[in-house]
């Protein structure tokens, strides 16, 4: 036996394993192992990134990336084709694996899927290689990631979304009023609303609470916002059932129509100002800014509204607003349905180009950048790291962040289709308004919309079924098609 020729053989297999291996471990953007080298000096690199607009990407973070990394140059996977032809869950992954980013923007139902097929890159590797500081991004931020993504941190957003009870100081103290506290519930508000005033004609009268659209409010999107609140399902874990005739619901509809009887809650008449407008005009469809109501549950941008307004509609006295924590489930109270992430940006697990894109992610979800966006940045966005959130004229707007998110906000209509939507909207409108009437009881009421929304349901699957049957194949199916491959 030639040992010497098997001991070369052996030892150059070896040195081929060992290069393969070192290879997977620079390769290993999926899985987030091993340290993520960083860019040389001079290293240039291109990144993919997914945004909904171009212009307003590089106006909102492109143009502050590129300032502090010059060698990274930033293409825009524009998804305004997708939203104009209706985006499906189907169409956003096969625009995705068409596309190829590097960095994805995502929904928070979005990230969670994709994190459970395993397309996002585990950043906590590289969170930790790199010491980049977290502490400062709101906890309740850090929890939600986490929890949509089996404990891993796939993704960072710099802002997120949220809502707060607004109301007018001199209002309540002109009719010596106690002022709305955090942590209320629906039913506490509402009661604060009924003890305004109701005289007075449609125009000039006050009401105890309002929506910033004075043009449109229907009984079902104030049910909508209550059932929501108090985590109720409109259908069925698998989305084959109504689930509409329970007692939580009939007392939801109860709350509601005792609410609009009151004549405590602006409900329009659909006469809101039409065609072009002022900007006295747009501000006045505000009863709230307008001086006009108690109480409203708005996001951060009413504020700079509010502060338009002493120029156009309060130029004597400015409004004297406070603000509390969105209305809660009673049984609940430490917890709001209404917070929510803006855009999630990940990196694609695939991506040749892993540390440019977390390079972007780390970037635009970091302090620096946070501390710029605080100077330029209105009312209206909401920083995760919460420490550059201002003031606005001397309030804090900590009743955005103080409550902890539901991470379950499901109803149970992202398993209906469409149009399944607008039949309920109807349904609900119309039966209400019958008790509203004094035409039916709320007990006769919850029978029919449980009936009828059933029948909807029912109908508008029907309708998707027929509809998917007879749309033309896609261009990918029918090249894989027998008559294809012929």
């Amino acid at each position: 036996m030639n040992w010497g020729i098997n001991m070369r053989k052996f030892w150059g297999l070896a040195i081929i394993l060992a290069l393969f291996a070192s290879l997977l471990t620079a390769c290993s953007g999926g899985g987030g192992e091993g340290e993520l080298k960083k860019l040389g000096k001079d290293e240039k690199a291109t990144i993919k990134v997914m945004f909904w607009d171009e212009n307003y990407f590089f106006q909102q973070y492109g143009s502050l990336f590129i300032s502090k990394f010059p060698n990274i140059d930033v293409e825009v996977v524009n998804l305004q084709t997708l939203y104009s032809q209706g985006m499906t869950d189907e169409s956003f992954a096969k625009f995705v694996k068409d596309n190829k980013p590097d960095v994805l923007m995502l929904t928070t139902d979005q990230y969670e899927k994709f994190a459970a097929d395993g397309k996002l890159y585990d950043l906590g590797p590289v969170i930790e290689q790199d010491k980049y500081k977290t502490d400062t991004i709101h906890p309740a931020v850090l929890s939600l990631l986490r929890g949509k993504a089996n404990g891993k941190l796939l993704g960072l957003a710099p802002s997120f979304n949220s809502q707060a009870l607004f109301y007018n100081v001199d209002l309540f103290d002109k009719y010596k009023i106690a002022h709305p506290t955090d942590s209320m519930s629906w039913s506490e508000v509402l009661n604060l609303a009924k003890q305004f005033p109701t005289d007075g004609d449609k125009d000039n009268r006050i009401y105890g609470f309002s929506t910033n659209n004075s043009s449109y409010f229907t009984p079902f999107d104030m049910l909508y916002a209550i059932s929501g609140t108090e985590n109720l399902r409109i259908l069925s874990p698998d989305g084959s059932q109504a689930t509409l005739a329970s007692d939580s619901w009939k007392r939801v509809y109860e709350t509601v129509v005792d609410a609009v009887k009151s004549k405590a809650v602006f409900i329009p008449d659909g006469q809101g100002n039409q065609g072009g407008q002022t900007m006295e005009d747009y501000l006045m469809q505000d009863l709230f800014v307008a001086g006009k109501s108690a109480m409203e549950v708005n996001y951060p941008y009413i504020v700079d509204n509010i502060k338009q307004a002493q120029s156009y509609i309060h130029k004597d006295k400015p409004l004297n607003w406070g603000i509390v924590t969105v209305p809660v489930d009673p049984n609940n109270r430490g917890q709001s349905s209404s917070f929510s992430l803006n855009n999630i940006f990940s990196v694609s697990a695939d991506s040749p180009n892993p540390r440019a894109a977390w390079e972007f992610v780390q970037y635009v979800s970091g302090e620096d950048f946070a501390r710029v966006k605080a100077r330029s940045n209105g009312s209206g966005e909401l920083l995760t790291r919460t420490s550059f959130i201002k003031e606005q004229d001397g309030r804090s707007l900590e009743p955005f962040y103080k409550l902890e998110p539901r991470t379950d906000t499901s109803n149970g209509l992202e398993k209906a289709p469409a149009a399944f939507y607008g039949s309920l909207t109807q349904i609900v409108n119309e039966e209400l308004g019958a008790v509203i009437d004094d035409k039916k009881s709320i007990d006769e009421a919850a029978g029919q919309i449980q009936e009828r929304a059933q029948d909807a349901l029912t109908t508008a699957k029907e309708q998707e079924k027929a509809a998917k049957a007879t749309a033309p194949a896609s261009t990918e199916e029918a090249s894989a098609s027998p008559a294809a491959a012929n």
